[in-house]
């Protein structure tokens, strides 16, 4: 049964959100303000989180911050104000996805499902991985593998090399300069895929679906705002980016350093 906490101050809505998802078969723990949402999940990380951004005194956009900092719990954020840069400001942060009051329960209810299938995907990119990276070593333990020279070895089994840039399949980690970061799930799905075709343009519908599913509301700004933040997090200057470079009209590339 999916866990979900809602932070929000407005008990009448905290009542309603919690009966409907109930319902529907989700597990439903809540919160008044920010400080006791953050000693919650340091108890027990939820499987998804409904988090107002007009909290008392903690903030919702802190609290995501600092759930980001130490997971990548799904975060669906809640703002009062219908402004672009509300919902920019909440995704770059790391909220997963955004919904203005007053909302629709059901299409409230049917994100955070879609934000749940969209972790699980995630996994199951992680598990195949893993897989493929033990079938790997399997098969090169049984065969006879003949000696070369350093200059001649193949990157690494299990790791995606980007020259300062590496992303490790069996931990799911990225490494800059050989030093780990902290990526939300989308992050790391758009780097894996993108460092998967170093030098190929990966189109935007291509990675929109394969991070985020088919039909995914709002896919586009989703897709402009996490590349951003990864390459906040990637590039030396990402005001001027080396590594993940945008193709006008058609999507993104990962140019290797020369």
């Amino acid at each position: 049964m999916p866990r979900v906490l809602i932070v929000d101050d407005e008990e009448p809505l905290r009542a309603s959100l919690s009966y409907a998802l109930t319902r529907e078969g989700y597990s439903v723990t809540t919160a008044e303000d920010g400080a006791s949402a953050l000693e919650q999940t340091r108890d027990r990380l939820p499987d998804v989180v409904i988090l107002d951004l007009m909290l008392p005194g903690i903030d919702g956009m802190e609290v995501c911050r600092r759930l980001r900092a130490v997971s990548d719990v799904p975060v669906v954020m809640l703002t009062a104000r219908d402004r672009g840069q509300d919902k920019v400001d909440g995704l770059t942060v790391g909220a997963d996805d955004y919904v203005t009051k007053p909302f629709d329960t059901p299409e409230l209810i049917a994100r955070v499902g879609a934000v749940l299938r969209r972790r699980a995907s995630a996994q199951r990119l992680l598990d195949e991985d893993r897989m493929l990276v033990q079938r790997m070593e399997e098969l090169l333990r049984q065969a006879p593998i003949p000696r070369i020279a350093a200059h001649e070895r193949p990157q690494a089994r299990g790791r995606l090399d980007g020259g300062r840039v590496v992303v490790d399949l069996d931990s799911a980690t990225v490494l800059v300069r050989g030093r780990p970061i902290t990526t939300s799930a989308a992050e790391y799905a758009l780097l894996r895929i993108l460092l998967s075709y170093p030098g190929r343009v990966v189109t935007r519908t291509e990675l929109i679906e394969r991070t985020w599913g088919p039909g995914a509301p709002d896919g586009h700004t989703l897709l402009a705002v996490h590349i951003r933040c990864l390459r906040e997090k990637i590039e030396e200057d990402p005001s001027q980016p080396r590594l993940v470079i945008t193709v006008p009209g058609i999507g993104f590339r990962y140019d290797l350093p020369s």
